[in-house]
């Protein structure tokens, strides 16, 4: 029994399942010497990774499999719960538990075969949609020593020194990438993502920096086949050349099992890249049929997974189905080892992406323990640490509200021009803001915190909408100060109107209001409702579904001069307001610039669901303030991208 602390290698299966059970210990069963100390030369450093969340731990086993004991003693290492798979599936488990759960399926290769993967993964997928958070990663092997080996890989992998290169992707049939998103890279290791692509994805070129180079993650965007990734002149295989043929009569085989020669012309068997030789802490490979367990085109021990299995990845990911390779899921995973996001995380999140696009069948699959991370990421170890929430896109669910909240802000701001207004300014940034979220939202929003990755974006958009808002109030002020039109009378001349009288009266004069509706006849959604009162003129201008329900104008009836006159406005919520909103507003009295009266600027007012808010302004007249028997003070407020507006006549009596 071989040892450094604290990977530990056992002869015996019964110390191994025992030392398995120890939370201090990393065991392995029968690994040799050289992969022994491969993996021992990754631990240390002076940065240590935060250690991995194994909240929710459930293993899982075939009945009577060869993993089974090893499958308990991992559930008790980590205070978690085993289980063999029933008949019905892993949907029987899961249907039965509340909690989050972190799948480990373990097995050998002859235990299980791809209608089992892909029917766990269905399990988890509907699992995850029902708003239960779950994760799984398979832990497999052709017999318990290669198992051990990929468990001891997974419990050590945050043991790791940092690597030399955060992330590295290859994309053969890409000509060009101006991508690299640039972050605070662990010391060490790159802070920006290193892409090869075209031309340089060539064995002279990738060969030494995967197999020379410890890289976090390494991420493929390529054709290939179960047992190879195609690059631009070679290969990326288990070197199979050195198998001679497989291991059971009539099991499939690459060519170069029985010859020199690549199943791709011109590639000879030796100048393919060994995946064993890639040194990586998580690989994945976006490419078709990339992670086959057991059945498939060629034999168990062909399988690409496996190969890497075989190296020092403590995780892989690949998909189990035929797809076309989309560069966006590359883009996703690599942002996801930037954030310290764990692989099972990971991998749940591009299916729900797959899924959604309703192109592939999303059945990506992890090769390992789920919460096995690439690197030791680019965000703050407590995030680290803690992992997401409860699905990729929880803390994006959190913040829906307020992204259904902007998004309606926005467009109604879009319609001022439609409503006869002029446009608000900033509409062109806050349109490039909502692409940047519809991307990222597209994307998973990954990241430590799944939440985080929106919250830029949308903290960017809030405060352009509350500068449109306070701009286009302002507008409106200026414009209400020079002249005596009414709201409704830019629109009136656009939008179909119908009038009737209502049952309602004027809170000024108590006579009898007439409403007034107008409706846009292009754009169905736009349109303006106003009272309007014989005497007092139109008392309220709303919009259709407005948000500020009841405004009151108090002040006095006659204004005398010089001096100041206080105007209170009273604003009431719609019923329909839940949550606080910020509304930007002013008070003016039309035509005050030309009348000797001035105002205060526009300014912003909080109102809170079902309890009314008052905004107070002074008025100052001067001495040659123009008297008049009716001039009309003016309340001008944008909430939520809405205009509202009120109005009261008031006279100004002439000097005593």
């Amino acid at each position: 029994m071989g040892q450094t602390a604290p990977l530990v290698v056992h002869t015996a299966a019964d110390s191994y399942v025992r030392d398995l059970r120890d939370p201090a210990l990393v065991p392995m069963l029968g690994v040799d010497d050289r992969r022994f100390a491969a993996l021992a030369g990754l631990l240390g450093g002076p940065a240590r990774r935060s250690d991995p969340d194994v909240s929710g731990t459930l293993v899982v086993a075939p009945p009577g499999s060869a993993a089974t004991a090893a499958g308990r003693a991992l559930a008790d290492r980590f205070g978690g719960s085993f289980e063999e798979l029933p008949a019905g599936g892993l949907h029987r488990i899961l249907d039965a538990r509340l909690e989050p759960a972190q799948v480990v399926f373990v097995a050998l290769h002859d235990e299980i075969d791809l209608d089992v993967v892909t029917e766990s993964l269905q399990a988890v997928g509907a699992h995850r949609h029902e708003g239960r958070h779950a994760t799984i990663g398979f832990v497999i092997g052709p017999d318990l020593s290669e198992l051990s080996w990929l468990l001891a890989k997974g419990l050590s992998c945050h043991l790791r020194k940092p690597p030399e290169r955060s992330r590295l992707t290859v994309v053969p049939w890409l000509r060009r990438h101006a991508a690299a998103v640039r972050a605070a890279g662990p010391d060490g290791a790159e802070a920006v993502p290193e892409w090869v692509v075209g031309a340089r994805a060539s064995r002279a070129v990738l060969e030494p920096m995967l197999s020379e180079q410890y890289t976090g993650l390494v991420s493929f965007a390529s054709a290939g086949r179960e047992h190879a990734l195609i690059l631009g002149d070679t290969v990326i295989c288990g070197d199979h050349a050195g198998h001679r043929g497989p291991s059971a009569p009539g099991a499939d085989a690459p060519s170069c099992a029985s010859s020199d020669r690549c199943f791709r012309d011109g590639v000879r068997a030796g100048d393919v890249i060994r995946a064993a030789g890639v040194r990586a802490d998580v690989v994945f490979a976006n490419s078709c049929m990339a992670w086959r367990p057991g059945t498939g085109l060629v034999a168990a021990e062909y399988q690409l997974a496996g190969a890497f299995q075989y190296g020092i990845p403590a995780a892989y990911m690949g998909a189990v189905h035929q797809m076309r390779p989309n560069l966006t899921v590359n883009e996703l995973v690599d942002e996801a080892a930037a954030a310290g996001t764990d692989i099972g995380r990971a991998c749940a999140a591009v299916n729900d992406l797959v899924r959604e696009s309703g192109r592939e069948l999303p059945y990506f699959a992890v090769l390992g323990l789920p919460w096995v991370t690439a690197g030791s990421g680019s965000e703050p170890p407590s995030t680290t640490g803690a992992g997401p929430g409860p699905g990729a896109r929880d803390g994006v669910g959190d913040l829906k509200p307020r992204l259904l909240r902007f998004g309606r802000t926005v467009r109604a701001l879009r319609e001022f021009g439609p409503s006869g207004f002029m446009p608000p300014d900033g509409i062109v940034a806050m349109e490039a803001e909502i692409l940047e979220l519809a991307r990222t939202l597209k994307r998973g929003a990954l990241g430590a915190d799944p939440a985080e990755e929106v919250l830029g974006p949308l903290d960017r958009l809030g405060g352009l909408i509350a500068d449109a808002e306070m701009s286009a109030v302002a507008d409106f002020h200026e414009f209400g100060k020079m002249s005596h039109s009414a709201l409704n009378e830019m629109w009136e001349g656009i939008l179909d109107t119908r009038v009737r009288p209502t049952d309602g009266a004027c809170p000024y004069c108590k006579g009898r209001l007439a409403e007034l509706v107008a409706l846009h006849p292009v754009y169905e959604r736009v349109g303006r409702r106003a009272l309007i009162c014989n005497v007092c003129g139109p008392v309220v201008d709303a919009p259709l579904d407005p948000v500020i329900g009841d405004v009151l104008i108090e002040c006095p009836t006659v204004w005398e001069r010089p001096g100041t006159v206080t105007v209170d406005v009273l604003l009431t919520p719609a019923a329909s307001v839940s949550q606080e909103i910020v509304v930007a507003g002013a008070v003016h009295v039309s035509g005050a610039a030309n009348s000797g009266m001035s105002f205060p600027d526009a300014r912003r007012i909080v109102i809170r669901p079902g309890s009314p808010a008052r905004m107070r302004v002074d008025a100052t007249l001067d001495a040659e303030a123009f008297t008049h028997h009716e001039h009309f003070v003016r309340f001008v407020a944008v909430a939520e991208g809405l205009v509202h507006y009120a109005s009261r006549p008031v006279a100004v009596a002439p000097a005593r």
